[in-house]
C-alpha cells in the first residue's frame, strides 16, 4: 500500500484502477479507502487520492485518463513542454482522433483530427502530450499572436531546430488551417534576416513576421473544437 501512495506522489494524486492493481489494492480495498475518504473516482476506472491538492498538472492528467484517448495539446502542451507564452491560459486542451467521444471531467477544449499520429505524441511525466513541433504548427488557432510567437521563439532558445518546427508545420498544413502557415512565413521571414546571437533580436524578427503572415491566414480550423464544459480563464 505505502508503494502504491508513493506512485500517487509522484502522478499528482491519479492512478487508473488497473495500476493500483499491480500494487495490489483489490477492489475491495479501493472500496474502503473511498468509503473512508482516501480515495474518490472523479472518472471511470480512475481514482484520486483526495490529501493531493486539485492542481493544474492533475486536471490535464485526468483529461487524457478518460475516454477517447486524447493528448494534451495546443497552450497546454506549450506549458507542459515549459515552453514560454501561454502560462495565463489554464484551460485543459486535450487532441483526441476524428471518430473518438471523450468524457473527460471538468473544463476542457476538445480538439478533433485525422492527422495525429503516434510519432507526435510524446511522454511528459507520464502524460501523453502532443510533441512541441506538432504543438507549434497547431498553436495559433487557439492562442494570440504574442503568445504563438513566444513560444515558438522559447522552443528556438530550447534548441528545437527551424526544419524540424518547418517539416512538422508543413505536414500538418491544409486549406483554413491557419496554425502551420503562421509558423512557416514567420519562420521565412525571420530566417531571411541577417544572423544574430541576440534573441531579442532574433524574437522581434518572428514577432514581426508572425505578425505579418497571420494577416493572410484562414480564421477557420480543420482541427475542429468543441468546449465540452464552461472554461474559467
Amino acid at each position: 500500500m505505502h508503494e502504491f501512495f508513493r506512485y500517487l506522489r509522484d502522478h499528482d494524486g491519479v492512478a487508473a484502477s488497473a495500476t493500483a492493481r499491480t500494487f495490489g489494492v483489490t477492489w475491495h480495498k479501493e472500496r474502503r479507502l473511498i468509503d473512508l475518504g482516501v480515495l474518490d473516482k472523479p472518472s471511470h476506472r480512475v481514482l484520486r487520492a483526495t490529501a493531493f491538492p486539485e492542481t493544474w498538472r492533475q486536471r490535464c492528467r485526468l483529461a487524457t485518463m478518460g475516454p477517447g484517448n486524447g493528448v494534451i495539446s495546443h497552450a497546454s502542451a506549450v506549458r507542459l513542454h515549459g515552453l514560454e507564452g501561454c502560462d495565463n491560459d489554464d484551460r485543459i486542451h486535450l487532441l483526441c482522433r476524428k471518430g473518438s467521444w471523450p468524457g473527460s471531467t471538468g473544463e476542457i477544449v476538445t480538439h478533433f483530427t485525422r492527422g495525429l499520429s503516434d510519432d507526435d505524441i510524446v511522454d511528459v511525466d507520464g502524460i501523453p502530450v502532443l510533441n512541441v513541433p506538432s504543438t507549434l504548427a497547431l498553436l495559433r488557432a487557439h492562442a494570440s499572436e504574442t503568445a504563438t510567437a513566444t513560444a515558438l521563439i522559447s522552443a528556438l532558445r530550447n534548441g528545437w531546430s527551424v526544419t524540424e518546427i518547418q517539416q512538422a508545420a508543413t505536414r500538418w498544413q491544409t486549406r483554413g488551417r491557419p496554425g502551420p502557415s503562421f509558423v512557416i512565413d514567420a519562420l521565412q521571414r525571420a530566417t531571411r534576416q541577417p544572423p544574430s546571437r541576440d534573441y531579442a533580436s532574433t524574437g522581434a524578427s518572428i514577432s514581426s513576421a508572425a505578425d505579418q503572415g497571420s494577416r493572410r491566414c484562414s480564421t477557420t480550423s480543420l482541427v475542429t473544437s468543441s468546449q465540452r464544459s464552461p472554461v474559467q480563464i
